[in-house]
C-alpha cells in the first residue's frame, strides 16, 4: 500500500489532492488544523488516517510526525501544500506578518520534509512542493508571501540535487488563480464580490479561473512511478497567466 502525507488536506487543493490520490489507489495521510473538516474527508476516503496539526507550529508538526511514524506507515510521497496568505501593503508588512509567512508557507515545509527525510529516503520517495506563480511574478500587496514562495522554489532545487543521490525526488507547482476558501471573493455575492469574479475570469488567458482538480491530477502524477526521471522541476499550472506581459 503506497502511502502519502498531505499537508492543508482539509480544503481547496490539498483537499482535491487527497482524494486524488486515494481514486488512484493511495492511501492519504491527512494534516490540517481543522478537524472537523479532516474526520469527514477522512470519512469519504475509506477512514484514511488523519492528524490534526498546527502546521505553523514546530512542537505541533513534531507531535503529528512522531504519531505517524509510529505506525510504521511506509511513507512514499509528501505534498507540502499547506500554506496562508495575507495580502498587506509594504508599510503594513511588519514583523509579524512577515513571521506569519515565514512559519506558513515555507518552515511548514521544511519541517515536514526534515522530519520524514529518512522515511523517504528509505522507500525512495517523491516530495511535492505547492507553491505560487506570484514567486515568479509578484503582484501588489503580496511581498512576503511572493518571496516566501519563491524561496520554496529554491529550496525545492536544492532537495532535488540533494535527494537524487538517495532515490528521493523534489518537485514543486506553482499554480496560477484557483477557486479555493484562500481567495474570500469567490465566495462574496455582492455586486463587489460578483465584479471581482468576473475582472478574474477576464484576466485569464484560457477564458476561467483554476479549479484545485486542475492541481490535483498533475500533483498525483509527478509523485508516481510515471514520473520516476522527474526531479528539480518547478510547474506552472496557472491558464496561460504568466504567458501574459
Amino acid at each position: 500500500m503506497k502511502h502519502v502525507i498531505v499537508t492543508g488536506a482539509s480544503s481547496g487543493i490539498g483537499k482535491s489532492i487527497a482524494q486524488q490520490f486515494f481514486n488512484q489507489g493511495w492511501t492519504p495521510i491527512l494534516l490540517a488544523r481543522n478537524e472537523e473538516r479532516l474526520k469527514s474527508l477522512s470519512e469519504s476516503l475509506s477512514q484514511c488516517p488523519y492528524y490534526v496539526c498546527d502546521l505553523t507550529e514546530a512542537d505541533s508538526i513534531h507531535a503529528s510526525l512522531s504519531d505517524i511514524l509510529k505506525q510504521e506507515f511506509r511513507i512514499q510521497a509528501l505534498v507540502n501544500n499547506a500554506g496562508a496568505y495575507q495580502p498587506k501593503s509594504i508599510d503594513k508588512d511588519d514583523d509579524h506578518v512577515w513571521d506569519f509567512h515565514f512559519q506558513t508557507n515555507l518552515m511548514s515545509a521544511v519541517r515536514m520534509t526534515r522530519g520524514l527525510w529518512a522515511n523517504l529516503k528509505e522507500s525512495g520517495g517523491a516530495i511535492l512542493n505547492i507553491s505560487s506563480t506570484l514567486a515568479i511574478r509578484p503582484i501588489e500587496r503580496t511581498a512576503a508571501y511572493s518571496a516566501l514562495k519563491a524561496a520554496m522554489n529554491n529550496w525545492t532545487l536544492a532537495l532535488a540535487i540533494e535527494g537524487a543521490p538517495h532515490g528521493i525526488r523534489a518537485n514543486a507547482i506553482c499554480p496560477g488563480l484557483v477557486q479555493t476558501p484562500i481567495h474570500t471573493f469567490f465566495d462574496d455575492h455582492s455586486p463587489e464580490g460578483l465584479n471581482a469574479q468576473k475582472i478574474a475570469q477576464a484576466m485569464q488567458p484560457l477564458g476561467r479561473v483554476g479549479q484545485p482538480k486542475d492541481i490535483a491530477a498533475t500533483a498525483v502524477h509527478l509523485c508516481s512511478d510515471e514520473s520516476s526521471w522527474t526531479t528539480g522541476v518547478i510547474l506552472n499550472i496557472d491558464g496561460g497567466i504568466l504567458l501574459k506581459s
